[in-house]
């Protein structure tokens, strides 16, 4: 039995043996896994896109070097407290995010601050208190009163607008409705009373930078007060989604107030969506992912998210001998865990404690244990009669906890009821082994990053985060939960605590880049930067001024190449939904022909509609082009051709302009591959019917058939003078040479291998809404789809529009798919993105100039005009020094000009016929 006793142990010391080499095994594997994460992030590092080699580290520009930055907040700058001793003001800077930011930009600009002090000052000491914040803050204070204070900023900002922007309705309950006007009235007082105190100090060219929702209205009013001004707008916590935001009576007024400035500013993308989903449904107004357009002005709106200054955490020696005293006071084996909150209901601190009394009642190993430093300052809320509730359900929840599981040695939560100083906090979270996040609904979480910037040196914590606060995406090492499942938190904690070293390093270094590239001073360059951008952009957009027709004739005049491109509807005539009723006037038809009839001019007009119809309105003009469902279709315009000197017939051009019959006449047939009506008929084509000149032939057309093909239907026509000859010719001003009338070119599609699979899921859907909106049009083109209200009730036709746009952008977001919803015109469009005038244009410059390498300034006068969205995209790809881009109506457009109507419209293609006739007859 020895040998056997002997050769059992043999085998467990190789087991034992063989075990150790594996777990030496997994280390090393670990070991190199970390060192190639470590490498690849470096790599990732040097390509950031915001590194320190590549910020722009110098001051803000501003037109004049005496112009400064003024920032106006409520409470980031400082607060004021009362000294126990001698009853005197202590000043304490703020240490947010926001101000390290600002703090950055002071170092090269002058930065001024417009703020509430943090406290209550009696009329008798407002003077010294102003004069010592000026001199040694640069800080200019806006005093309220105790009744204003209490409506202004407890009553309204924290329990009214505070909790419904963290989509916590509840927590409003009845005070939502209780006094509200009172409460607002007082929240526009205050404003008020910003807007006189930045006018004390503000001087054309000064950059206004407004931080969140206590003062929303204030852009607006500084707007009004100086419309030249540049200002941004801040918002630090969340905008909910409209079905939160449109429980507020004055959910207008306060979005308008925002809309003041150039640029808003969020933590997040999904923040964004929201706000430009409540400027649809509740302004109306027409917007894309990154603009707004409101009021004449172009509002752009930007997401940075906020971060921390990381050097300030660094581990100072004064900052380690108060880790030493920690290390002291925690008991053998003891592990930290740490929560820093704010007293608020979104903050999540309840479901903290919660979390920590299921962990020790089903983690029992963790008794005696575990230790919790939850640290929850108030920032003054308590005087809110909710704060003073939630404070209360703190005390017992800490008390239960500590009760049942706390004994004479051991107290599980350690409970600061107060800010403790920021040394002490950075010690604190140096050597926590978890820090705990658990916030309901949150902008975004610094402590969160001031825990991470601790542990530089260490990295042995673990960040438990909730998947509800802000930037929870990008915090790739975290341990991600939701707050509201107790089991799931208390989990988490439980795998952070037994997490191994290498990993810990491992998700440390992941947090670490993220906090150190996404930092307060980025936050600052970028926002700066973006401002002045939107401001430069706004300024570009809004220039608009009146069209200086005599100046334009001048240039026309001169010019020998021209180029025309026109939109349709609300531009050659006034828009109508149904296609029917939208057909040109006779007289912008003689217009079109006798501008086309000049060898000099190229004449287009680019329009949403379909083919057949631009086919039928202007399908005799053969040296018109025609771009149809916003260049999907493209006709171009025929080009004249020189005549043989035997056979020329001289005609004039003036007197003898080509009639529409008789090119219908000489045409053996038009094939329209668009949808067409069942029956066509003389009615229906008035400008085709016999010319009433007697100066002129008279003809008679019929409808010889209409026939239906594989390529839709087929609209034929037949002359009875079939034997006319085809060919005429004139003489063109200043050419020798004589040319013959071209004849109409052949559709072409300019698009083919754009995706269309979207088509039928978003027809099913347009029938739906055009089946519960009365008077509402469907009209299904080859690439698009567009819905009509124009004839259906306003208020609910317009409200159908935005719940339609914000469904389809939802829905199509992955899809290459433009969505476009135009309030002057009441329609929604659905289209490929890359189907737009702007392209259309550039294959219209492409054909005319015979090359791919065209250029607008192949031309010496080109006149763009348009009215709508659609046509802003035609009007980017024409500016330069020989175009004059012109929107229809006084609205926000990249074009340079603006008339008041079609009709003037008219007129100025009128006079320069009226300069070509002259032209020709002084020839």
């Amino acid at each position: 039995m020895q040998p056997m006793e002997g050769s059992d142990k043999s085998v467990a010391s190789s087991a034992s043996t063989a075990n150790n080499t594996g777990t030496s095994g997994e280390s090393n594997l670990l070991d190199q896994l970390q060192d190639l994460h470590r490498r690849l992030a470096g790599v990732r590092q040097s390509s950031q896109r915001y590194n320190a080699s590549t910020r722009n580290t110098g001051p803000v520009p501003m037109a004049h070097e005496t112009n400064k930055i003024i920032v106006c907040s409520v409470r980031r700058c400082l607060r004021m407290v009362k000294t126990q001793d001698d009853d005197a003001w202590q000043y304490i800077i703020s240490e947010t995010g926001f101000r390290s930011a600002i703090d950055y930009l002071a170092k090269r600009n002058t930065v001024e601050w417009i703020t509430w002090p943090g406290a209550v000052v009696d009329e008798s000491s407002q003077d010294g208190v102003r004069r010592k914040l000026e001199s040694e803050f640069n800080c200019h204070p806006v005093f309220l009163s105790n009744d204003i204070l209490d409506l202004f900023y407890n009553q309204f900002c924290n329990e009214t607008l505070w909790p419904l922007f963290h989509s916590l309705s509840q927590r409003s309950d009845n005070r939502l409705l209780e006094n509200f006007h009172d409460k607002y009235e007082a929240y526009c007082l205050a404003n008020q009373k910003f807007l006189e105190v930045v006018s004390e100090v503000y001087k054309d060219g000064d950059l206004v930078l407004v931080a969140d929702y206590q003062l929303m209205h204030l852009p607006a009013l500084l707007r009004r007060r100086f419309p030249e001004i540049t200002c941004a707008f801040y918002l630090h916590c969340p905008f909910p989604s409209s079905e939160f935001f449109q429980m507020l009576s004055a959910r207008e007024s306060l979005l308008q107030g925002v809309l003041g400035a150039d640029l808003v500013v969020f933590n997040h993308f999904d923040y964004v969506r929201h706000f430009l989903n409540a400027c649809t449904r509740m302004l109306g107004l027409e917007s894309s992912p990154s603009r707004v357009e409101y009021n004449g002005r172009l509002v752009s709106l930007g997401i940075c998210p906020m971060g921390i200054d990381p050097p300030k955490y660094a581990i100072t020696p004064s900052i380690k001998d108060q880790v030493a005293r920690l290390a002291k006071q925690k008991q053998k084996n003891m592990k930290i865990l740490v929560g820093v909150h704010t007293l608020d209901f979104c903050k999540g601190i309840l479901e903290m404690l919660e979390a920590m009394d299921y962990l020790l009642q089903h983690y029992p190993e963790y008794r005696g244990e575990v230790q919790l430093y939850a640290i929850v300052r108030d920032y003054g809320r308590t005087a809110s009669c909710q704060y003073k509730i939630l404070s209360r359900q703190v005390d017992e929840l800490v008390g239960k906890v500590n009760g049942k599981y706390g004994t004479a040695e051991y107290c599980p939560i350690r409970y600061f009821k107060r800010a403790i100083p920021l040394e002490q906090l950075i010690a604190l979270y140096n050597v926590a082994d978890v820090a705990i996040v658990s916030s309901i609904k949150e902008g975004i979480n610094l402590q969160a990053m001031e825990f991470v910037a601790s542990q530089k040196d260490t990295g042995h914590g673990v960040l438990v985060y909730s998947e509800f606060a802000g930037c929870a995406s990008s915090f790739q090492g975290a341990l991600l939960v939701n707050p509201m499942h107790i089991e799931q938190v208390a989990a988490s904690i439980d795998t952070a605590l037994k997490m191994n070293p290498t990993t810990k390093r491992i998700r440390h270094e992941q947090l670490s880049r993220y906090v150190n590239t996404y930092t307060s001073t980025l936050w600052s360059q970028r926002t700066m930067s973006a401002l002045n951008q939107a401001a430069a952009m706004a300024k570009d957009y809004n220039r608009l001024e009146k069209l200086d027709t005599a100046q334009l004739l001048g240039y026309y005049e001169r010019s020998q190449r021209r180029m025309f491109l026109l939109d349709h509807d609300g531009t050659l005539n006034n828009y109508k939904s149904m296609s029917e009723l939208a057909e040109p006037s006779a007289a912008v038809l003689a217009c079109l022909e006798e501008l086309s009839a000049d060898p000099r001019n190229s004449v287009y007009i680019i329009s949403g509609r379909t083919k057949y119809w631009l086919e039928k309105w202007y399908g005799h003009l053969a040296r018109v082009g025609l771009a149809a469902e916003h260049g999907f279709w493209f006709r171009p315009a025929a080009r004249f051709s020189p005549v043989p000197a035997a056979g020329r017939v001289q005609r004039s051009i003036i007197n003898n302009i080509p009639d529409p019959i008789d090119e219908a006449d000489n045409s053996s047939g038009s094939s329209v591959d668009g949808v067409a009506p069942t029956s066509f008929n003389i009615g229906q084509a008035q400008h085709l019917a016999p010319s009433s000149d007697p100066t002129r032939p008279s003809s008679t057309m019929s409808v010889a058939s209409v026939a239906t093909t594989a390529g839709g239907t087929v609209a034929q026509e037949s002359s009875d003078e079939e034997d006319r000859s085809s060919t005429r010719s004139f003489t063109p001003i200043n050419h020798k040479e004589e040319f013959s009338l071209p004849e109409a070119q052949p559709w072409q599609c300019m698009f083919s291998d754009v995706e269309l699979e979207w088509r039928h899921d978003v027809e099913t859907i347009l029938e739906h809404f055009t089946e519960r909106t009365p008077g509402s049009l469907l009209d299904i083109k080859d690439c698009s789809c567009t819905w009509h209200f124009r004839d259906a009730d306003s208020a609910f036709g317009l409200k159908q529009a935005k719940n339609m746009q914000l469904h389809f952008d939802q829905m199509l977001r992955d899809r290459p798919v433009a969505v476009v919803m135009c309030r002057i015109k009441k329609y929604v469009t659905i289209r490929p993105w890359r189907v737009n005038k702007g392209r259309a244009v550039s294959r219209i410059l492409e054909y005319e100039c015979e090359s791919p390498y065209f250029s607008p300034s192949s031309f010496d006068f080109i006149l763009s005009i348009g009215d709508e969205r659609t046509d802003e995209d035609m009007f980017n790809v024409v500016q330069g020094s020989n175009s004059y881009t012109v929107t229809v109506g006084h609205k926000v457009s990249r074009a340079q000009y603006y008339v008041e109507d079609p009709d003037e419209v008219l007129r100025v293609l009128t006079a320069c016929n009226a300069l070509s006739t002259t032209d020709r007859q002084t020839m």
